[in-house]
């Protein structure tokens, strides 16, 4: 507003300055225009001559004329008519024409050229210090005239201007009076106060907007200061009674007495939108729960009233087990309509007003508080993973999950809330240690553990680094002749200080941390470059097999580099075998079809490795056309004693040659075992029973046929 007052300050600051004004010199002789010529013509005007009313009306209808001095008594159209009709033409009714006369018939005959429009008369012979007065004089109205016509124009211009903006701004925009009477309204104001017509605000400013929510009143607007101005929020009450939040901006109008300009808009949406953004910001968009940003606010507030209330307060932070399992086999679609329930179902267990957060992934966290003692947080944890006994449905799939618990509590385990999340995460993990889906408190000396898991995940990149892997390679033995087939590729860990590391140790943490995906392409080419430099050494049908992990078999890429390694290490297709789990094919069987067969159509030979430790899906096994079977040692190492493990050894087994898959033995130590298993038809045997697993260089070594282990001697 204080903008539209500045220009309408700069009104008429255009108007022109005068320029050089044209007279016109109308007379019938031609002796009477050379002398007003000479008479007028002193450089500062310009002058035009016409000798007839004819020849008037066509130049003043072509050029730009300021005055006219016009005679009286001509042939044809004489002045009065020239007059008549100059009057009547929009062009030329408002030019001054001062009459030139040589013989007036009184008062009838002056009355006639006023009432045509003359401004006034010259009789003749003209005085020249007359004349010459009477046209600066009327020059100068003239141009004053023009100037105030000028000006009219602007402001019409700029009441139209600023009337537009006001009738098209969407702020409302009022002016109100030292009593609190309204007397504009723009039509943004009067939708906002729900009245159609100016007259419909007949009541006080204070009606619509209350003083007390306006800080503004009849004895504060009544003192004139000029230089009055705030804005705030207040709360506007329309014609139909309803209310709404609107931004107030007030300033007194100058030169007024005690009037103000108020604006107003409503920010119901913009707060509407504020109160969203803040409401996403600490909201996790797949659960709705509270993300990382909500559970600190969520827990600072609880550890603020539990210190002044002397209360417990217990965290618990909560992991699903295998759920990387799920993503990377079923995919993350399903993965994540698996943490949607998982987190509903969660929801379910707890109070109303337990804190339940996702920090990402597959984390969350419980905020507990008033809590009475450790075993009431115990029993929540307990709640937690019994309720996961039931399997969860998810896009057609039976998945049976469970969940992993770190237990925190304050003030003992941390007194701020980043003390108590890592304190939760460190027993979470220990949790996981111990045989996953249960929980664990967290104590003191698990700190130690994880500096040292810390330190282990250093090590296994620096290993990466400075090549401290090997392979070693464990044989697989043709039961009918003692005969080696092939061997598979095992990773081993050199540490230079600490020695030999068991794969227990350091593979769940490269599977943990994805490191396993770069060891995993090493491993492949290792395998490949050895197989192939013992070309002369082996029979040319012994095979080699590598495990893909289940994000290598989900790489879009990978036909494309296995193809690409076997070109380079000019090793042939069929001594490759690549051993995949049941977990990393069934998340999309019809892509892991269409790889599976495009990697036989390249002659590798595919196994399914540990089958029933995982989904077990025969309708699965059925879709997906493999080469071998693997057995897993779990099944295999209580045999023959085990009558269970028996039966399941014996189904497998009759399952693989059912569907024409050899069946491969893990994990065979003694001969009663190899005897069982050769009985129940198991062609291939892997296991200590004929070697443990051994270095490259000791493969060529071993003899061509295991007769004696096979009892063929």
């Amino acid at each position: 507003m204080a903008g539209l007052l500045a220009l309408g300050q700069g009104v008429g600051m255009n108007a022109k300055p005068p320029i050089e004004p044209t007279l016109l010199l109308v007379d019938d002789l031609s002796s009477n225009l050379l002398s007003l010529k000479a008479l007028l013509d002193d450089g500062s005007r310009r002058l035009l001559t016409a000798n007839s009313g004819e020849a008037a009306l066509e130049t003043l209808l072509s050029e730009t004329v300021a005055l006219v001095l016009l005679d009286v008594q001509m042939p044809g159209m004489d002045g009065f008519e020239v007059l008549r009709l100059m009057r009547n033409n929009r062009r030329t009714r408002d030019i001054p024409v001062l009459l030139l006369t040589a013989h007036m018939d009184g008062d009838v005959s002056m009355l006639a050229g006023y009432e045509a429009g003359a401004i006034d008369y010259l009789t003749k012979p003209i005085r020249s210090e007359i004349l010459l007065a009477k046209v600066a004089s009327l020059l100068e109205l003239q141009n004053a005239r023009l100037q105030l016509q000028l000006i009219n124009e602007e402001i019409t211009q700029a009441r139209e201007f600023y009337s537009s903006i006001l009738d098209t701004t969407g702020e409302g925009i009022l002016v109100v009076g030292a009593d609190l009477e309204i007397s504009y309204a723009n039509p943004a104001a009067r939708r906002l106060l729900g009245s159609q017509q100016m007259s419909d605000l007949d009541l006080p400013f204070s009606v619509y907007i209350p003083c007390e929510s306006s800080s503004m009143s009849a004895s504060s607007v009544s003192v004139p200061r000029p230089s009055s101005y705030f804005t705030h929020l207040a709360m506007l009450r329309t014609a139909y009674g309803s209310e709404l939040s609107v931004q107030l901006s007030c300033a007194q109008l100058p030169g007024s007495k005690g009037s103000w300009v108020v604006a107003f808009q409503d920010v119901g949406p913009i707060t509407r939108l504020e109160q969203e953004l803040r409401h996403q910001a600490v909201t996790d968009p797949l659960t709705g729960l509270r993300n990382r940003k909500g559970f600190f606010q969520t827990l600072n507030n609880v550890l603020s009233r539990a210190l002044r209330q002397s209360e417990m307060v217990g965290l618990l932070y909560l992991d699903l087990d295998d759920f990387k399992l799920v993503n990377d086999s079923l995919g993350h679609a399903v993965g994540d309509q698996l943490l949607k329930a998982f987190s509903e179902r969660l929801s379910q267990q707890l109070r109303r007003y337990d804190g339940v957060c996702r920090l990402g992934g597959d984390e969350f966290t419980i905020v507990l508080e008033a809590m009475n003692d450790e075993a009431q947080i115990s029993g929540v944890a307990e709640k937690i993973i019994q309720a996961q006994q039931q399997s969860y449905d998810i896009a057609g799939h039976s998945l049976n999950m469970s969940v992993s618990i770190g237990i925190a509590t304050h003030p003992d385990c941390g007194t701020t809330a980043e003390e108590l999340l890592q304190s939760a995460d460190t027993a979470m993990y220990q949790a996981k240690r111990e045989g996953r889906n249960n929980f664990r408190h967290f104590s003191p000396e698990m700190n130690s553990r994880v500096r040292v898991r810390a330190l282990l995940l250093d090590s296994l990149r620096r290993a990466m680094i400075e090549e401290q892997f090997f392979l070693v390679y464990q044989p697989q033995v043709r039961v009918s002749d003692g005969r080696m087939t092939g061997m598979e590729a095992l990773l081993r860990w050199q540490h230079p200080e600490a020695g030999l590391i068991n794969p227990a140790t350091f593979i769940p943490l490269l599977e943990e941390s994805g490191l396993i995906v770069q060891v995993s392409r090493w491993i492949l080419r290792e395998a490949c470059e050895q197989r192939r430099a013992w070309a002369g050494q082996l029979a040319d049908d012994v095979t080699v097999s590598v495990n893909l992990s289940a994000k290598q078999f989900a790489d879009e890429h990978l036909l494309n580099d296995i193809a690409m390694l076997l070109e380079e290490t000019q090793l042939p297709s069929h001594c490759l075998e690549l051993e995949v789990t049941e977990g990393a094919v069934i998340g999309d069987m019809h892509t892991s079809q269409r790889l599976i067969g495009e990697l036989r159509k390249m002659g590798v030979r595919i196994s399914m490795d540990d089958f029933g430790t995982g989904y077990s899906s025969l309708a699965y096994l059925k879709q997906l056309t493999l080469d071998v079977l693997k057995i897993d040692r779990l099944f295999v190492s209580n045999l023959p004693n085990d009558k269970r493990d028996q039966t399941i050894a014996r189904v497998i087994i009759q399952l693989a040659h059912d569907l024409d898959l050899e069946v491969i033995a893990e994990g065979v130590e003694t001969a009663e075992q190899l005897a069982l298993l050769a009985d129940m038809g198991c062609e291939t045997i892997q296991g200590f029973y004929f070697s443990k697993p051994l270095p490259a260089s000791e493969i060529p070594k071993l003899p061509a046929h295991f007769k004696t282990h096979c009892g063929l001697n």
